[in-house]
């Protein structure tokens, strides 16, 4: 199903503000006080202790006297959702109950079927709703699971009756039974053509997308039945693989913390909820799939996969974390004893246990590896043979090369011997490089902001390692740089004084040499500087010397990221992606602010040294 285009008349941004209670939108981020005839409350755009920020219902708009933030209901909605102008309208839209014209390809027959199909999944979810308190083997299921029953609506929980045609009747007099069997809610028997409910005698789940809209359910069963849970069927609005349950709850924590927890079931991410951890989503208990992945990848760098800690959950995760480090995102473990998930977890521990537990995430190469204790050479060589085979799929290179750097460090193993791991021939280690042999391949050929940086990385080794590692390669434009930058990164969970030959015998034929000749051209060398003796304030001085090259640098590596990311979002636009162009707009307008904070310190920087 392609995404809605919206169509905003003038008239109809003008019922939406008139529509949305102004104190009560912006009251759900920061407290407000009645100030005469205005609210007045901290600003929700600046840090500030003494609230500047006045909200005028009666005109419709709020300013911030301290950072100068002014604007109406959508741009509110803009700033704080992240969305772009029409999204922020149908946003306020949904919350007034009202329903915008949309403009989009396609019959104006399939627009109506689509419309009517959401119409009558959320009729079905009031329906569901409203049996919970005179469903007595939900109210057991749920009583036994520690949720009240005002706790299970919020969470989207349900009760299909113990009947064939509850459902099917009670949307009879408003949905045609032609829309709710496209909308996965009924099924018909092909011998006999009855149509009858499709979930019956269960608790239901409502599965939402990321804006909060019903796609479908899943459904759980009481007794034995089986399947324990059975899902919507795939349609031209469900499709499973493309969903995570939870995204629409999950996603403002999620922008905080810049992490997302990932479990398998509904009630895993409900339980993370409960015990303090709402960055939760759950894969719905099937095989992460690369749409999924893609979800994540747009909401958060960090995934912590906490899957079940059973035979089939310890599967699921080793087939997810590939996919994951191919998305080039973090991953981290969070582990479960045998036979324990999120929720079973919470019903013997406790809400402080599985935060404790969640807040416990072990590294990824660590957990990988596991228990090695009396273990064989053998043994632990074909350990790290399956872990490295795993790390290969990591698509940032910088990041592989510390994992490989990590597995050689836990099993006392060489890089070369890794790569014999792997089956990969190693080049034999390069001649230590004079300064006259360095001359071929001058630092020059760099920009010179890159070369600057890169030698004072090197020279102030190991201080400087603390730095390296927060750098991204592609701060640096030159391939020779970024790949002397990735073999810093690599050691740098060990920083000593820099072994040269160690070094370049990570490097290839153009890297070692520059690494030579930066360290060892006259004014930058350790040898050539006071402070020896122990005296860190000229050490200090050296990183601070490259302080303006470094955010120039980074301003570059920032621009070039948003302009890159201009023909996703019109491609995603054409696409009808709705929720792809919203999410590379939220990084576009997180790089500009970016920008503009790393410009301003420029601008300070540069003032200070005249």
């Amino acid at each position: 199903m392609s995404e809605p285009v919206y169509d905003i008349t003038d008239d109809v941004k003008r019922d939406v503000l008139a529509a949305t209670d102004l104190v009560q939108l912006v009251g759900t981020t920061t407290s407000l006080k009645k100030a005469g005839r205005s609210w007045k409350g901290l600003c929700p755009f600046h840090g500030e202790k003494t609230p500047s920020f006045h909200v005028h219902p009666d005109k419709g708009f709020y300013y911030c006297f301290g950072c100068g933030a002014k604007g109406d209901a959508i741009t509110f909605v803009r700033e704080t959702e992240r969305l772009e102008f029409p999204e922020a309208v149908a946003y306020l839209a949904r919350l007034a109950g009202i329903t915008l014209p949309m403009r989009r390809s396609g019959t104006r027959v399939d627009r109506g079927k689509e419309t009517r199909a959401a119409e009558a999944l959320a009729q079905a979810a009031a329906f569901f709703r409203a049996n919970l308190d005179r469903h007595e083997a939900a109210r057991a299921l749920l009583e036994k699971r520690g949720l009240s029953l005002e706790d299970a609506r919020a969470y989207g929980l349900g009760a299909a009756l113990d009947s064939w045609d509850a459902l099917k009747t009670s949307l009879a007099a408003r949905v045609q039974e032609d829309t709710a069997l496209d909308a996965g809610l009924l099924q018909k028997n092909p011998e006999t053509g009855r149509v009858y409910d499709r979930f019956r005698n269960r608790l239901t789940i409502e599965i939402r997308d990321g804006r909060g809209e019903i796609q479908g359910f899943g459904a759980r069963a009481f007794g034995d039945e089986q399947p324990k849970y059975l899902n919507s069927p795939e349609t031209a609005r469900f499709s499973k693989g493309r969903l995570l349950y939870g995204l629409d709850r999950a996603k403002e924590a999620i922008r905080r913390e810049d992490a997302v927890l990932l479990v398998e079931g509904y009630f895993d991410r409900i339980a993370c909820e409960r015990a303090g951890a709402p960055n939760a989503v759950a894969s719905m208990g099937t095989a992460l799939t690369p749409a999924q992945t893609e979800l994540l990848r747009r909401h958060a760098r960090t995934v912590l996969v906490a899957y079940d800690g059973d035979a089939p959950g310890g599967a699921a995760a080793l087939k997810a974390i590939p996919m994951l480090l191919e998305h080039g995102l973090d991953v981290q473990l969070v582990a479960f004893p045998a036979g324990e998930d999120p929720d079973s977890f919470l019903g013997k521990y406790g809400p402080d246990a599985l935060r404790a537990k969640i807040s416990g995430k072990t590294s990824l190469i660590s957990d990988l590896l596991g228990k090695l204790g009396d273990a064989t050479r053998l043994e632990r060589n074909e350990r790290a043979r399956r872990v490295l085979e795993i790390v290969q799929h990591c698509s940032d290179p910088g990041m592989r090369m510390q994992y490989e750097s990590e597995i050689g460090t836990s099993l006392s193993l060489s890089r070369a011997e890794l790569l014999q791991l792997l089956g990969k021939k190693t080049a034999p280690a390069p001649v230590k490089p004079t300064p006259a042999a360095a001359g071929g391949r001058s630092s020059l050929d760099l920009p010179e902001g890159e070369a600057r940086v890169l030698s004072a990385l090197l020279t102030e080794w190991p201080e400087s390692s603390a730095l390296t590692g927060r750098l991204p390669p592609e701060i640096f434009s030159h391939p020779v740089a970024k790949e002397v930058l990735m073999a810093l990164k690599a050691i740098g969970g060990q920083p000593a004084t820099l072994d040269f030959s160690e070094f370049t015998s990570h490097l290839g034929a153009d890297a070692g040499p520059l690494a030579a000749e930066l360290l060892l051209q006259a004014g930058n060398s350790r040898a050539e500087k006071p402070g020896e003796s122990g005296d860190t304030s000229e050490v200090k001085s050296g990183l601070s010397r490259i302080h303006i090259p470094l955010l120039q640098l980074k301003i570059r590596f920032l621009e070039e990221s948003a302009r890159g990311l201009q023909p996703e979002i019109q491609s995603a636009a054409a696409a009808g992606d709705v929720e792809g162009r919203e999410a590379a707009y939220r990084r576009k307008q997180a790089l500009v602010e970016e920008i503009r904070r790393l410009k301003a310190e420029l601008k300070a920087e540069n003032a200070s040294r005249t």
